[in-house]
């Protein structure tokens, strides 16, 4: 089976994929079919998720790539799981009733099923592994010890080595934890213990990255179509998000009694939920951008419907309350996974415009040529035929400084001469256009009329798609 036309889980395989058949030296060279060349592969992932996939490829070689990563992803799902049960019974003392039903909660969401037809995977299987970091920063935070900072460095470590994107919530799920946990009470010597761990994973993370992945990462325009600098500029205006972040800070004071369970519950819930509120904002239309913290606030849910239950005296009603969330959730969980995932796969994947045009690209351009495309086809793409293409499906890394004006102006340009003079100037050959007739999910061109004049000529059509070759 295969992932859902949208699904993104075909860019890690193109990455696995040509790792495994370059060795390697593939680590040390550009990625040769995104971004004219110019993006080096450790830019575009990390060396964990790679190397296990292709391990375990090794030794199941009658599985398929696909087939091995969605084992990965199932697999750190369930111990994601098992992370907060251990994170609730361990460090925020709930009793194991509590944990197992944060636990539940947590793997029946409804959120999961759903970012899974959209997602790449690899944030899921990154994010299944925070509770493990935020157990050891709990202990950290309670008492400093030597071999709880080195493990705690470790797994920083590692989750940033499997997805950077994890950062931003790592940050902020470990100043939710300093914020419950320390009350204030030493506070400089947790924020010095605290940055050196941070500073120390990133040094070790950097050795893998480069310094150059960071810088290309904060300016690149991958936040709501900016950089991270311009996110930061214009945060004050975002006051709805700071009066978020100090209420979930200081809330705790408004309570009579120190709450670690209830307090952590709430600081969660009110941050991940202002983040998200701050991305509608940012763009409105560009859903997948702020939803994207759907699995933080499905954590913070799991959590708060387990702080409920227990908090409920009367056993019987208890009781009823328990039993009436678990098959909701598991109607709820079984209907969106059977609605958003598995309704979605794709058995014969020949059949998908996805790999009806990718053939018909390697059976007619020559090596070296390039692809303008657009749509789920960039991201499936890779995934089967090694074609150079402009785009990619690593975005905010990408180190070409004009690729995305050229997909700009071609993709939603009026000028046909305009378009012309950026195929000139990248080597463009070929270009796949998709009609409204066409299977493909994403209709991305504003005017795909003007690639009827000019110096495009009509190489293939069929089910509303075209492929044109640029006559130069």
């Amino acid at each position: 089976m295969f992932p859902a036309q949208t699904s993104l889980i075909p860019v890690q395989i193109a990455l696995i994929r040509f790792l495994e058949a370059h060795g390697w030296q593939a680590i040390f060279a550009n990625f040769p079919y995104w971004y004219l060349d110019s993006t080096p592969f450790r830019y575009l992932s990390g060396p964990i998720l790679p190397i296990i996939t292709i391990s375990l490829h090794r030794v199941l070689p009658n599985l398929s790539l696909f087939t091995i990563f969605f084992g990965i992803i199932g697999i750190a799902f369930i111990l994601g799981a098992l992370g907060v049960y251990l994170l609730l019974l361990k460090e925020l003392k709930v009793g194991r009733l509590g944990a197992v039903l944060a636990a539940v909660f947590y793997f029946l969401g409804p959120m999961v099923p759903f970012l899974f037809r959209f997602a790449d995977g690899l944030y899921l299987i990154t994010f299944s592994f925070l509770p493990f970091v935020l157990i050891f920063y709990f202990r950290l935070i309670k008492q400093f010890q030597k071999k709880t900072a080195i493990f705690l460095i470790l797994t920083i470590t590692g989750l940033i080595l499997l997805d950077t994107a994890i950062i931003p919530t790592l940050l902020f799920s470990m100043a939710i934890v300093f914020v419950s946990q320390t009350r204030w009470k030493r506070v400089e010597e947790k924020i010095k213990q605290t940055l050196i761990v941070l500073i120390t994973a990133l040094l070790i993370a950097t050795l893998w990255y480069t310094p150059g992945y960071w810088l290309t990462l904060l300016t690149a325009p991958s936040l709501a179509g900016k950089s991270l600098f311009s996110v930061a500029i214009s945060l004050p205006r975002l006051l709805s998000v700071f009066l978020a972040l100090f209420f979930a800070f200081f809330s705790a004071r408004f309570f009579k009694k120190k709450d670690l369970f209830r307090d952590f519950c709430l600081f969660w819930l009110l941050i991940f939920s202002f983040l998200t509120l701050s991305r509608f904002i940012a763009d409105p239309d560009f859903w997948l951008d702020w939803i994207s913290y759907g699995t933080e606030l499905q954590m913070g849910i799991a959590i708060f419907l387990s702080y409920l239950i227990i908090r409920v005296e009367n056993k019987n009603r208890k009781t009823y309350m328990i039993s009436f969330l678990t098959i909701l959730f598991l109607i709820t969980w079984l209907f969106l996974f059977k609605q958003e995932t598995l309704n979605n796969l794709q058995g014969d994947i020949e059949k998908s415009v996805e790999y009806r045009i990718g053939k018909e690209l390697s059976e007619i351009i020559k090596p070296n040529e390039k692809v303008f495309l657009s749509g789920t086809t960039v991201f499936w793409l890779n995934a089967f035929f090694d074609i150079h293409q402009i785009r990619g499906g690593v975005d905010q890394v990408a180190a070409h400084p004009t690729w995305d004006s050229a997909v700009w102006e071609i993709r939603e340009g009026t000028n046909v001469e305009l378009s012309e003079k950026w195929f000139k100037e990248l080597g463009i050959s070929y270009l796949v256009v998709h009609e409204q007739s066409s299977e493909e999910f994403y209709h991305d061109f504003g005017h795909p009329e003007k690639f009827k004049q000019g110096d495009f000529e009509k190489v293939y059509q069929e089910d509303g798609d075209i492929i044109y070759k640029f006559n130069r």
